[in-house]
Order: C-alpha cells, then sequence, then structure tokens
C-alpha cells in the first residue's frame, strides 16, 4: 500500500465539507458509542409512560443527553472520527450551565412575549437561533461560562467564520425541528411503549448529529478561529511524523498477524521517547489482549506522567480510572502526577476517582495533606 493510502486509512486527512459529505454525517449519531448511547437512553425513556418512574427517568435523560452530545461536539472538534465513551468526560457542572442558559433564554422569551413588544420577543428569539449553537460550541470545549455567554466572542467567530456558520445554523435549526416533529408524530400515533421508544431514538438521532455538525464547523476553520485540535487527524503534523511512521509499521505488522512485533516496536518507541495518544492506545490494546496486567500499569504510570506533562488532565483523569480498575494500589510514577488528576475528578464530579488519587498521593508523599 502507498504512504498515502495508509495516510487516508488512519484517517489523517481532513473531512469534506458538510453538504458533499451527509451519509457520514446521518450515520453518525448510530455508531460506536453513539448507538448504544440510543439503545441505552431510549431503553430509559421506555419509564416515562410509567408513572412512579416517570421522574426519575426524565431527569436522567435530562442530564444524560445533552452530557453526551457536548462530548460529540468536543471530541469532532478536536478532529476524532471515532464516537466519545458516553457520559465520561463532559463536566456535570458544564452540564447544568447548558441547561441553566436554555432556562433562562426562554424565561427571557416568555416575559417578552408577555410583558414586551412583539418585536422584541422575535428579535430575542432569532438571537437565540444564532447564538446557542455557538454557547453550546464554547462551552463544550473549555466549559467557562462567562466565556460562553460572551457577546465579544460570538462576534469574533460570526466574523471568521462568516456564511458557514448561517449555513450550519440553519442546517442544525431545520435538522432538529424536522427531527423532533416527526418524533412528535411518532409518539403521537404508534402504540404507547412502541411510540416512546422510536420517538426517543428519533431526537437522539437528530441531537447527536447536530453536535456532530458544530463539532465539524470548528475542526474546519480551526484555523481561522486559532483552534488547535488535538486529535489524529491534524495531516501536516502527523503526515511525515516519526509516530506517523511507527503507526504505519505496527498497522503492517498487526494485518500480517505479527502481534508480538507490533507490541515489541511500540515498548521500544514508548520507553525512549514520548510518543502520540493513538500509539500510546495501540500499545494498551495489545496489552489488554495479552492479559498482561504487570505490563498494563507500567506503561500507566508512564503515560499517565506524561498526560500531566502535556496539561491533558482528561485524558489523565480516564486513564487513572482504568489503571485503578486494574490495581486499587497503583502508584503513579510521580507524586506530583496526582495534584491534577484530583483536581480533574473533583471537576468531573467523580469523588471516588479524586479519593483513590489522594490516597495514593498521601502514601507517594506523606507529607502532603
Amino acid at each position: 500500500m502507498n504512504p498515502r493510502g495508509r495516510v487516508h486509512e488512519r484517517e489523517l486527512e481532513d473531512w469534506p465539507p458538510l453538504w458533499r459529505d451527509l451519509r457520514a454525517v446521518a450515520t453518525y449519531p448510530l455508531r460506536g458509542s453513539n448507538g448504544a448511547a440510543v439503545v441505552g437512553l431510549t431503553a430509559v425513556s421506555l419509564l416515562l409512560p410509567v408513572p412512579v418512574m416517570r421522574i426519575l427517568a426524565v431527569l436522567f435523560l435530562l442530564l444524560a443527553v445533552p452530557k453526551h452530545a457536548l462530548d460529540v461536539l468536543r471530541d469532532t472538534a478536536h478532529g476524532h472520527r471515532e464516537p466519545p465513551a458516553f457520559g465520561f468526560d463532559t463536566p456535570d457542572r458544564v452540564v447544568f450551565a447548558w441547561l441553566g442558559i436554555l432556562l433562562a433564554f426562554a424565561l427571557v422569551r416568555a416575559a417578552l412575549g408577555v410583558f414586551g413588544q412583539p418585536a422584541a420577543a422575535e428579535a430575542w428569539t432569532w438571537l437565540m437561533v444564532v447564538a446557542l449553537p455557538l454557547v453550546a460550541m464554547s462551552l463544550a470545549l473549555d466549559g467557562q461560562l462567562w466565556r460562553a455567554l460572551n457577546p465579544l466572542l460570538w462576534l469574533q467567530v460570526w466574523a471568521r467564520i462568516g456564511l458557514p456558520y448561517v449555513m450550519v445554523v440553519a442546517m442544525v435549526w431545520l435538522g432538529l425541528a424536522l427531527v423532533l416533529h416527526g418524533a412528535a408524530l411518532l409518539d403521537n400515533r404508534l402504540p404507547l411503549f412502541v411510540g416512546t421508544a422510536l420517538s426517543t431514538a428519533v431526537a437522539l438521532w437528530g441531537t447527536f448529529a447536530a453536535a456532530h455538525i458544530c463539532g465539524r464547523l470548528i475542526y474546519q476553520h480551526r484555523e481561522a478561529l486559532g483552534f488547535t485540535a488535538d486529535g489524529p487527524e491534524e495531516p501536516k503534523r502527523l503526515l511525515h511524523s516519526r509516530d506517523g511512521r511507527l503507526e504505519d509499521a505496527v498497522v503492517a505488522m498487526l494485518e500480517a498477524g505479527d502481534a508480538a512485533s507490533a507490541r515489541r516496536a511500540l515498548h521500544e518507541e514508548i520507553r525512549e521517547r514520548a510518543v502520540s495518544s493513538p500509539l500510546h492506545k495501540r500499545y494498551r490494546d495489545l496489552l489488554h489482549a495479552d492479559g498482561d496486567l504487570e505490563a498494563l500499569l507500567v506503561h500507566g504510570r508512564q503515560w499517565l506522567h506524561q498526560r500531566i506533562v502535556e496539561g491533558d488532565a482528561r485524558g489523565a483523569l480516564a486513564l487513572a480510572q482504568e489503571c485503578f480498575d486494574l490495581d486499587a494500589g497503583f502508584a503513579a510514577m510521580d507524586a506530583a502526577d496526582w495534584p491534577p488528576v484530583i483536581a480533574a475528578a473533583a471537576r468531573a464530579g467523580m469523588p471516588r476517582l479524586a479519593e483513590a488519587a489522594r490516597i495514593a498521593l498521601e502514601k507517594a508523599a506523606p507529607s502532603v495533606r
């Protein structure tokens, strides 16, 4: 296979424009973890007609759906082609902030409709239409409420993206309107539980597709926005890199059925230097396949330290959780690795992980309290 073909297989190239890639956009909400999320959340929706369980089901869906949608938006904006793991990365406070913003916008619209002039209510409606997708994008990427609500940020993004932003906003709102209208028709015309399940699945599909579209807009205009994507799809950065050549070699070994050589090549490179996240993930996959617990823990210490040094608190959090699941007594390479993990776990609403990291820190540095 020629080098260009290998690069395409690793999906390092930019996505094509949305209007030339509608099939991929339409199928994305059902791929991988997205499909599992749609099935799981649809199953929860079957409790909606049950009086005793209705409130719990509504609360769960109200939190879980925007949480995964914001994960989808963020990962897509960073160039990741595969859907994110369900409901792990976006902190709960960001979800509550998003719900609060929606409620505040709706209350202002209702107040203007009752007490204000029709023109004011209409103007506020159009402001919501144009601004809310951008608010969601900002919250998904940095989680800062006041930055997301800053009109200067809105103006800056509109000026830098221009007409494509208007087209994407129109696509998102029109798509959501059609999908939600169709979901309502299904819910009203089909038998109770069947209508509930199908209408929920359709609504989830539309929501995750809208989040994916917004993320693609950011990724495809990242240079104009001054946004640095951390995904493996940055072609200029990885096309001829040492990591790219190593991944090509590892893929070739795996295709030939020589997993042992692939593991050995990755081990030697990882021991020598800091490599990219895709290579670390491939190495851990091979270690998991071999059931090598000791090697997983050794590699976990090294990769955790690298992620902390690189400022990847979110990735460090996921890796720490995995390592604690493998060994409750997991110890980091450096005691200084634990404070960022503790802080990230607290922000993400994961008290058990924060406590496990705190205990590990006290074992590594008893004087730290």
